[in-house]
């Protein structure tokens, strides 16, 4: 394992000890966004004492939230179920999320942004450290942020082992934003904020800045689109086209934030030939109908969907 980086700037924020775990955060400093202050935290976890040399997998979380989505203060969580079944396990925060500074034009972030600088980065960084091609995961936002990867072409079969969606979709336009003027008026109010304390609404330990909430109303509006704005890209028939990129995806039937037949219907447009699609309902065999945050923090998931996870990515092979 490499102690630095010869890509962009790296440093090693912190090394603590978690049991019998150990995570060191590094900070990587890419330059590629136009605020050249970004850095982003990528921890990666192993046993004290020992060398770990599995699959890498790169764990992305959703909106409002951080690493401990994954892996708890206890050292508990889908991120130890996957350490402990032996892959290489490393975490991605967002820009101003756990232990991701703020970056000076903070307000401003887009997932956009993200896509296109700070995913490809951690990708480079992981396969550098690792000298093999990483798996992502991710979780709602974090999912969409790696399918927007996919349909632009940051992740590909050439630098990354394949995907996994949680809760993932970007085909949703709830009923209340088709009356007229609503997605402004709520747009024009987060701009006047400059972010969303996820306390606040009650979703989440984090907050987001205004321009990635802006960007999903956008999205959701009746004459919105998934796409890349800046670059005039619209993602969707790219999503459809062919992928030699293996996809898992995990839709839940109690998900009333990214309902399951969104989520479903989203994967099934995904152009890959090697996918699967898991829903997790009662009606396919699981013990409950999993919700939007259950369907991987609860004990049920750990006994039944974590597992399943694991089993895929043992299974994974690269595209021939």
């Amino acid at each position: 394992m490499k102690s630095s980086s010869e890509l962009f700037p790296v440093s090693l924020l912190r090394a603590d000890a978690l049991g019998d775990l150990t995570e060191d955060v590094y900070l990587i400093k890419h330059n590629r966004d136009p605020d050249t202050s970004v850095q982003v935290a990528v921890s990666h976890l192993g046993y004290a004492g020992k060398p770990h040399t599995g699959q890498p997998v790169i764990l992305l979380h959703g909106s409002f939230t951080n690493r401990g989505f994954w892996l708890s203060g206890k050292g508990e969580g889908l991120a130890r179920y996957l350490l402990d079944a032996g892959f290489d396990v490393w975490l991605m925060e967002m820009r101003g999320h756990g232990l991701s500074p703020r970056n000076t034009d903070y307000r401003n972030n887009t997932l956009e942004r993200y896509v296109l600088h700070d995913l490809p980065a951690v990708t480079e960084f992981v396969h550098e450290q690792t000298e093999q091609l990483p798996v992502w995961m991710g979780h709602s936002l974090g999912g969409v942020a790696i399918s927007s990867a996919v349909a632009g072409g940051q992740l590909s079969d050439s630098n990354c082992l394949g995907m996994v969606l949680l809760g993932t979709q970007t085909l949703r336009r709830p009923l209340y934003r088709w009356i007229p003027l609503t997605g402004t008026l709520i747009r024009t109010r987060v701009s006047m904020k400059g972010e969303v304390d996820g306390r606040d609404v009650g979703i989440g330990p984090e907050n987001e800045p205004a321009a990635v909430i802006n960007e999903h109303l956008r999205r959701q509006g009746v004459f919105g689109s998934w796409q890349f704005a800046a670059a005039g890209k619209k993602l969707l028939p790219s999503w459809k086209a062919f992928h030699k990129l293996p996809l898992l995806a995990l839709a839940a039937a109690g998900d009333q934030t990214d309902p399951l037949r969104h989520c479903v219907k989203f994967a099934d447009l995904y152009g890959g030939e090697r996918k699967e699609i898991i829903q997790l309902g009662k009606a396919s065999g699981f013990s409950l109908d999993y919700d939007h945050v259950g369907m991987i923090v609860s004990p049920e998931a750990a006994a039944e969907v974590w597992p399943r996870i694991s089993d895929w990515l043992t299974k994974l092979q690269p595209a021939g």
